[in-house]
């Protein structure tokens, strides 16, 4: 039986709120700042970039966290600064903007690239867990 680590939870996470910030950029992505800002979907979507971003801050495994950096830094952390912040400041031309590129590298394949890593490396590492190791 093989165990769940916590980067891997977080991983997961992160596919769930990838999945979450897709949906939602996609309601948003024709829209103008104000009827954005006259939503929920604006709101929600900031809540994503935020949760991504202390979701990929935890990652412990130098790898994947310098492989998920643009979610810990960057643009998308100033995102998740001026959302978390002060919600009424969000540029939502720029916000857009971010969600694109993101989105753009933080596809289905790469988070299951990513994942494939981890397991790699898990492999590599003693499970001391089991008993009778």
């Amino acid at each position: 039986m093989s165990y769940i680590s916590k980067d891997e939870q977080i991983l997961i996470k992160i596919e769930k709120y990838i999945g979450k910030f897709s949906i939602l950029y996609s309601r948003i992505k024709d829209l103008s700042g104000d009827e954005i800002e006259d939503g929920m979907d604006g709101m929600a979507l900031t809540q994503c970039a935020t949760n991504l971003f202390e979701l990929a801050s935890r990652i412990t495994d130098d790898e994947l966290s310098e492989t998920l950096s643009i979610l810990s830094s960057g643009r998308l952390a100033k995102l998740r600064n001026i959302a978390s912040h002060d919600y009424d400041a969000v540029d939502w031309a720029i916000a857009k903007n971010i969600c694109a590129k993101t989105l753009s590298v933080i596809t289905p394949a790469f988070l299951k690239e990513c994942s494939r890593k981890l397991q790699e490396a898990k492999t590599q590492t003693k499970d001391y867990t089991k008993r009778g190791y």
